[in-house]
């Protein structure tokens, strides 16, 4: 024995190893140990390769013994595939003794405790699977053979049908469709009544005004029914009859059932109109005998219903309560369903459970008996319909639009009534009784902005004002909304020391139309806001909430006045007055000033201080009048009063005196021009005037009597000398006779010269040469005093004069066009000039731009359209060009754009550019890629025009031919023929590109190692062709084809280096196909096969049922099961060595299996009385004549088995039969055959499961 294998002891459970080794440590020693150096060494090979401490031991074998039955279960897939090719495999065989020797040997090795197997027990165990491979993969029978195939086919149970979908073969064999229908015969006891035994929910109202009940009648025709129905709302009880119509329309449903098959048990609906509970009073049937009634109550009561009680108020403020009530009614409890939406966010809620207090309902407590109640027997007053009041009472904290709507309302016995969604589509309003709509306010805040106790209003005593009061709220402030204010007010006077409020307070109130609308005060006193609302809102009041009105005293004014005398003649010429304020600076004194000569004039004095210093000198000599009117300062505007304490009055007499009307100034005057100035005189006329010109030391005086009128004109002569000169008023005379000195003088500067202009040179001469378009400078010399207004004109051009402001005198013209300009005028800024004849004109001239043209050319020809040309084609990948011609000043700098459309894709643009030094230069043309070149030469600069502007670019176009190419569709494709198919019209697809008709070589290199042939097409007129080679070019094997060379109509050609694109040819021998059996009738579940010769796999081509298909085989047997009636014909077969298909003509017939139904197919109840009998029909489906058993048995009853009681036979030479029956028990057909086929279900019952057809 192996000493690592544990013994079992008796009466207990196998030891570890580890175990059994400290059990044999623990006993007493017979002898001394062996000395330590004759001791071997221990070793831990006895210990599992996988640790205990990682997976446990009894884990360990789990693990070896899922392995293997891993593997069993991959072994017994694999004997499964291969008896569906009906034959061995010497493949599996070899697989599988691989797998179990790797298995095997390997499992000692990782010394798992309990399978530490000793080698002869692993050798043993290989052999025994080696001698079960055998017998498995090489299909040899053995007694327990079919037992173990019945056990695998029990996990796995699907073939491979006519119609290449796997099936299940069993639900073929055992297809309960074919014997369908059961014919039960009960003899039929006393009828039954049923009122609503479903116990459906019925209410009336909301639209729903009749209930249709059901009443469920069982072996039974009533001619008279009675329904006993009781009053909710007055306790009374009343029967209702059916009439003799509904009594007429229950037996016609009766027979309706009859003829439908489902005897015994039929549903007649009658309309109930009144709320109330309904039971059966009375059933009885044709012959007086009253029918057996189940009594349960059915309820129908009012549907429930709710409403919202309308709201005291739809405004309500932020933080309020909504107080909201609903009326719900119905039969208790009760469930509501509502939603409440906040600025269009929907939330949905619901209430159950609602019942009014002290209510009970027997539906909610235990369940009742399923026994017969009797009216009288209960109290039906709780399936009253009450009215339940529920509260919404929630914290409104979401400023905006809310409603509660109701939608759902449910009662105790499940009836909904449902109202409509706005967002369902179609939907109707909802009524106003089923919402109730809030808008939220916001609460309104204000404050006083502007004036608290430190800044206070300052008002005139009796004036009023507006209090600065800020309303605002949180978002978009509707300017339209009215708002409430109130606040305290204390007088002045009744203040506290500290500022506050006294004793006395009033209250004040005010309504602003909008938030800018603010309340007027005039009271001085102390201020404080106490409250703001809006829309019964109360709201925030913020600081600085008190605001403090002051009136203080009125202005005053005192006014002092003196005379101011005249030096000369001693009379007034003026007062001088004081003025002294008391009040609130700056202060405004208005007075008037009236005299002889002039009316009321009205004068304004500004004064900042207190204290003013005035002089009132009038030039006129008269009296004067000076009445002060008003006293204005920073609060009041007081009228003074008409008294003589603010009324002044002067005489005045002036002296003579003369002054320029235009104040001292400095005149600029021209040279040889006269100066006047106008002189306003003053005083009583006649006036004599003297004043003197003063000019480089001279004077020259001049004098002027006998002026009467108020202005005198002085005018100089014509001041022919340049300089400064000085005009001064010496003295005036009045007819008194006094004469007074003046100090008013004026200066007079005059030019020394005139003012000149004339054209400068540019290198030496006023003419010059610019490029086109170019602005040249054309130098000016100008003298006199700038800015300067130049004339001019281009004697060329139709304008006819141009001005120029030059600020300077070396200033200049620009001139953009070429032509002579000429100055006409010149002026600066005051005195007109001259100008030099000599320099007057300045010429302009223009370089002439270079210029680009073709050489002329045989190849170059000009098109319909101006600066355009075509150059003649050429194929891709030629060399071409052209020149060009270049006028001008060199070197030339020319910029062109190559435009490439090809035939299809999009184009692409390339800008080129060269230098050329001559006047000619030759251009590469691009052949590298077929399309249309267009050459647009655009720009084009010289040594002075680099600008590359040119009025028309000058155009070229080329077509560049692509060369032709040819191409194998698939490349690298191969084709394969049979050699006995000398009719084949396969053809290799090419394609072609270029312009037809094309030339195309193509070269067949076989794989013998022979010389490759040339095989030439010419004239091939389309670019879609395929090629045929002919058969004496090819050889039994493989050989290459490819394509040499093609060319075109244009002359363009193209040759295929050797490495392109090629294809294959293959030429093989046809396979064939031969049947197992040389019967051609078949029925539906039974295996068709057939041989194949070739080499696998297989394609083989056949018609089943109307239909082309294509099957599959990896081996050299074709076999499938038959799923379905048909003609089936295997057409062709093509193997994958050489992929020819062989032309066959082998058919079968697939019969159906036949079929039976009794009663249609359907399970049929009949219920007879006694003596009665009842037709059977048997249906029949297939190929008469039909041989069948049929079997009477027990009616199935619960916890007993159905016993069969007789087994009949019968024929039918038609596709039906009828046959009568009056014994109580079950009819079924057991076995149906036709003239093909059989088909029994005994087989399935008994133990011969897995027969399909039944043998007679």
């Amino acid at each position: 024995m192996n000493p690592g294998t544990p013994r079992v002891g008796a009466g207990g459970y196998p030891q570890t190893p580890a175990a059994a080794r400290q059990k044999q440590d623990a006993r007493p020693r017979t002898s001394l140990p062996t000395a330590p150096e004759n001791q071997p060494p221990s070793t831990s090979n006895s210990e599992p390769v996988i640790p205990v401490t990682i997976i446990d031991a009894p884990t360990q074998r789990f693990y070896a013994c899922a392995v293997y039955v891993a593997l069993l279960g991959w072994r017994f897939y694999d004997w499964v595939q291969m008896l569906e090719d009906n034959g061995g495999s010497f493949y599996f065989f070899l697989k599988w003794i691989a797998i179990d020797f790797i298995f095997f040997f390997s499992l000692p090795s990782l010394r798992i405790p309990w399978l530490e197997l000793s080698a002869p027990t692993v050798s043993l165990i290989f052999f025994a699977h080696l001698v079960f491979n055998w017998l498995l993969m090489f299909n040899i029978p053995v007694p327990w053979h079919g037992w173990l195939l019945g056990l695998v086919r029990v996990f796995y149970d699907k073939e491979l049908a006519i119609s290449e979908h796997n099936v299940k073969v069993s639900s073929i064999l055992h297809n309960s469709s074919l014997i369908m229908g059961k014919q039960i015969i009960n003899i039929l006891p006393e009828g039954s009544a049923l009122l609503n035994p479903e116990k459906h929910p019925y209410c009336l109202g909301q639209g729903q005004n009749i209930a249709s009940v059901p009443i469920y009648f069982n072996a039974t025709v009533p001619v008279d029914v009675e329904l006993l129905r009781f009053d909710l709302e007055s306790d009374s009880r009343e029967v209702l009859k059916l009439n003799r119509k509904e009594i007429k329309e229950i037996g016609k449903q009766s027979t309706r059932s009859i003829e439908d098959g489902t005897l015994g048990i039929y549903r007649y609906d009658i309309a109930i109109k009144k709320p109330g509970v309904y039971q059966l009073n009375k059933v009885l049937d044709e012959y007086k005998l009253e029918v057996q009634r189940i009594t349960e109550p059915t309820y129908i009561v009012p549907c429930p219903r709710a409403q919202v009680r309308t709201a005291q108020s739809a405004t309500k403020c932020l933080g309020e309560l909504s107080n909201l009530s609903l009326d719900v009614y119905g039969t208790p409890p009760l469930k509501i369903v509502y939603s409440r939406t906040i600025n269009g966010k929907d939330h949905s809620f619901h209430f159950q459970s609602l019942q009014p207090e002290g209510y009970s309902s027997p539906l909610l407590g235990p369940q009742r008996t399923s026994g017969l109640i009797h009216l009288g027997d209960e109290d039906y007053s709780w399936a009253r319909s009450q009215t339940v009041e529920v509260g919404l009472n929630e914290s409104m904290n979401t400023a905006g639009e809310w409603q509660y709507s109701i939608d759902e309302v449910h009662d105790v016995f499940g009836n909904v009534i449902q109202y409509p969604q706005p967002e369902e589509p179609d939907a109707k309003p909802k009524p106003k009784h089923l919402y109730q709509n809030f808008v939220v306010r916001e609460r309104p805040r204000a404050a006083i902005v502007g004036c608290d106790l430190r800044n206070p209003i300052k008002v005139a005593k009796g004036k009023t004002t507006k209090l600065p009061i800020k309303i605002g709220r949180p978002g978009r402030i509707p300017e339209s909304v009215s708002h409430t204010l109130t606040w305290h007010f204390s007088p002045i006077n009744t203040l506290t020391k500290s500022g506050d409020h006294g004793d006395v307070i009033e209250v004040g109130s005010f309504t602003a139309r909008n938030v800018n609308d603010q309340p007027s005060i005039s009271a001085p006193g102390l201020y404080t806001l106490k409250s703001v609302s809006c829309d019964s809102c109360e709201g925030e009041i913020e600081e600085p909430s008190s605001c403090l009105l002051l009136n203080p005293l009125e202005p005053t004014l005192t006014i002092s006045s003196e005379e101011i005398p005249d030096k000369c003649a001693g009379n007034s010429i003026g007062l001088r007055v004081n003025l002294d304020m008391i009040g609130t600076p700056p202060f405004r004194i208005t007075y008037t000033v009236s005299s002889d000569t002039e009316q009321n004039r009205r004068e304004t004095v500004e004064i900042k201080g207190l204290r003013q210093q005035i002089d009132l000198l009038p030039r006129n000599a008269g009296r004067y009048q000076y009445r002060f009117r008003r006293l204005e300062d920073a609060i009041y505007s007081v009228p003074l009063p008409l008294t003589d304490d603010y009324y002044l009055e002067q005489n005045v007499k002036p002296p003579a005196t003369a002054y320029f009307k235009q104040g001292p100034r400095s005149i600029n005057a021209c040279l040889d021009q006269p100066v006047k100035l106008d002189v306003n005189l003053l005083g009583d006329g006649p006036f004599t005037l003297e004043w003197e010109l003063v000019h480089e030391g001279k004077r020259k005086s001049e004098k002027a009597s006998g002026i009467t009128s108020e202005t005198f004109t002085i005018e100089t002569a014509p001041l022919s000398t340049g300089g400064e000169y000085t005009l001064s008023l010496k003295s005036i005379q009045d007819k008194t006779g006094c004469r007074i000195f003046l100090k008013e003088e004026t200066k007079i500067s005059v030019r020394r010269q005139r003012p000149r202009a004339a054209f400068g040179v540019l290198e030496g001469k006023r003419t010059t040469t610019v490029v086109e378009a170019a602005t040249v400078n054309l130098p000016l010399k100008l003298s006199g005093d700038g800015p300067w207004k130049v004339g001019y004109r281009n004697l060329n051009s139709t304008e006819d004069r141009l001005v120029r402001i030059a600020k300077s005198s070396n200033d200049f013209i620009e001139a953009k066009e070429r032509g002579t300009y000429e100055i006409i005028d010149v002026m600066d800024d005051q005195c007109p000039g001259t100008v030099n004849p000599q320099a007057s004109k300045f010429e302009v001239k223009w370089f002439p731009r270079p210029e680009l043209s073709f050489t002329p050319s045989d190849a170059i020809r000009a098109s319909d359209k101006h600066n355009k040309f075509t150059k003649k084609d050429v194929c891709e990948g030629d060399v071409d060009g052209f020149e060009i011609s270049l006028r001008g000043s060199p070197p030339y700098h020319v910029e062109y754009e190559v435009k490439h459309k090809p035939k299809s894709g999009s184009g692409s643009v390339a800008r080129k550019e060269f230098d050329a030094a001559l006047g000619k230069a030759a251009i590469s043309l691009e052949t590298a890629k077929a399309g249309l070149y267009t050459y647009t030469f655009s720009g084009l600069s010289d040594n002075l025009y680099n600008d590359k502007r040119r009025s028309e670019p000058l155009t070229l176009e080329q077509t560049v031919n692509p060369k032709p190419s040819a191409s194998f569709i698939k490349p690298g494709q191969t084709f394969k023929m049979c050699m006995s198919d000398e009719t084949s019209k396969e053809t290799i697809p090419i394609k072609l590109e270029g312009k037809a008709p094309f030339y195309v070589e193509v070269e067949i290199k076989h794989h013998s190692g022979n010389l490759p042939e040339v095989f030439r097409i010419p004239n091939i007129q389309s670019h879609n062709y395929g090629i045929q080679i002919p058969r004496q070019y090819l050889k039994l094997g493989g050989q290459q084809i490819r394509i040499r060379k093609v060319r075109d109509d244009r002359g363009c050609q193209q040759k295929i280096e050797t490495g392109g694109a090629v294809v294959h040819i293959q030429l093989y021998e046809a396979p064939s196909i031969y049947p197992l059996e040389q019967r051609n009738d078949y029925c539906v579940g039974e295996r068709i096969a057939y041989t194949l010769s070739g080499t696998p796999p297989f394609e083989v081509h056949y018609n089943f049922a109307g239909k082309q298909m294509k099957a599959k085989s990896q081996t050299t047997n074709f076999r499938r099961i038959a799923e379905s009636p048909g003609d089936f014909t295997i057409t062709s077969i093509s193997d994958k060595g050489s992929e020819c298909r062989a032309a066959v003509n082998l058919s079968k017939t697939i019969h159906p299996m036949p079929s039976v139904k009794i009663s249609k197919g359907r399970v049929i109840q009949v219920d007879i009385h006694e003596g009665s009998e009842v037709e059977i029909l048997f249906e029949f489906w297939g190929t008469p004549p039909f041989e069948f058993t049929y079997t009477r048995s027990t009616n199935a009853r619960r916890g007993q088995k159905s016993q069969v009681l007789e087994t009949r036979h019968d024929i039918s030479y038609e596709h039906s039969k009828v046959i009568t029956a009056s014994l109580e028990g079950t009819y079924e057909v057991v076995a149906i055959k036709d003239a093909h086929c059989a088909f029994s279900t005994i087989g399935s019952q008994g133990n011969n499961k897995g027969q399909k057809s039944l043998k007679y």
